[in-house]
């Protein structure tokens, strides 16, 4: 076996299944679609031993798994307890692991809070602003407001000294609250956000009516940022760390903006292999790790899938922002009521917020630079 690049594990032990219905969820659809014979998914002990096992085995620099849903959580606290248990068992001394959990934060109590921190995940945790914009478009199954749950969640990670990062959905709740959002995320000490648009079709595959537009998106980008660089020291946005990671000259660290796809595998509940959770359809499934060792799957899928990011456009390749974005997001792309369909559907947007902040994220990048050769 030739020497393998490194690569990252995007799971979903419960696949689709979750305790909330937000009205933006694009994962949903999988249990219509894909998995609509299974009622209540779960990874199999056999299937998580087998994953685990095998990216371990690869001796990465680091081994990186994420845990995503539905709702992770609802795998239980004894499992992912099980999950540390099977790294331990198949790393070697000094080997280096790293857990990252994406959730909705409404099972997070202080059992799971310890556990966190014991073993150094990393949270992503779901939340739109303040109370009367989250319950806008995120509700339990009953349509109840579960704001509070997901506020004593983000309290208990930062009473445990949890790391988490605040993932906020851009929609038309929250895209004319940005200065609310921003001063309610810093108000509450949360100082690691990302901010992700709504891109969802209706049944006539036009844009459904919580999204926001290319312009809206743009427009939302720009005054975040004027509010962010008075003080760009208070807080880590995700999108604007991007930027100036790229004008510093390393990886921007956002697969949106990156020449290629991210470079990991989505593994499903069931030890099914797609190239990404936006690509959970039959048609894009590359295996499955119970039959195929996780490393040809990801040859497979870099062969195949993984080509598509890079074909690019003529008016792409002109584009002065093109190392900026290199086309966006695949998903944006072959989004039904895109009008331009070989580029992301947010390409106006971007090219608005690169024109008005690029200038100051390069001199940045120059001061930065200067910095570090006095050092």
């Amino acid at each position: 076996m030739n020497k393998i690049h490194p690569f990252q594990l995007l799971i979903k032990p419960c696949s689709y299944d979750c305790n909330l219905r937000c009205t933006y969820c694009f994962y949903l659809r999988v249990g219509d679609t894909v998995y609509s014979n299974i009622k209540r998914p779960r990874m199999s002990d056999k299937v998580l031993e087998s994953m685990i096992s095998q990216l371990m085995s690869y001796r990465f620099p680091e081994s990186i798994f994420g845990w995503q849903g539905g709702e992770p959580t609802l795998f239980g606290l004894s499992q992912f307890k099980k999950v540390v248990s099977l790294q331990q068992k198949y790393g070697e001394s000094g080997q280096v692991v790293g857990n990252a959990l994406q959730t909705n934060g409404i099972l997070i109590n202080e059992q799971w809070a310890q556990f966190l921190s014991k073993y150094q995940f990393l949270v992503g945790l779901s939340l739109d602003g303040p109370k009367d914009i989250h319950d806008k478009y995120r509700r339990s199954i009953n349509g109840k407001s579960v704001w509070n749950k997901v506020m004593n969640a983000a309290h208990l990670l930062q009473r445990y000294n949890v790391q988490f990062n605040i993932l906020c959905v851009i929609s038309k709740a929250n895209i004319n609250r940005v200065k609310d959002v921003y001063k309610f995320f810093i108000n509450n000490s949360f100082y690691h956000m990302q901010f992700i648009p709504a891109l969802e079709a209706d049944e006539n595959g036009e844009l459904a009516p919580f999204c926001v537009t290319s312009s809206q998106y743009g427009n939302f980008l720009c005054s975040l940022f004027d509010i962010w660089k008075k003080n760009p020291n208070l807080a880590s946005i995700r999108t604007f760390d991007a930027i100036l990671s790229h004008y510093l000259g390393y990886p921007k660290g956002s697969c949106t903006f990156e020449k290629k796809c991210a470079e990991y595998l989505l593994i499903e509940h069931n030890g099914d292999v797609y190239p990404c959770d936006f690509f959970v359809q039959e048609k894009h499934k590359v295996g499955n790790l119970m039959n195929t060792e996780l490393y040809k799957l990801k040859e497979k899928r870099d062969n195949t899938f993984g080509k598509i990011k890079t074909q690019l456009p003529d008016e792409c390749l002109n584009c002065k922002w093109v190392s900026l974005c290199y086309g966006g997001c695949i998903k944006d792309r072959v989004f039904p009521g895109n009008p331009h369909p070989a580029r992301t559907y947010f390409c106006e947007g971007y090219k608005q917020f690169f024109g008005h902040a690029a200038n100051w994220f390069q001199t940045q990048a120059e001061r930065i630079k200067r910095q570090q050769i006095k050092s």
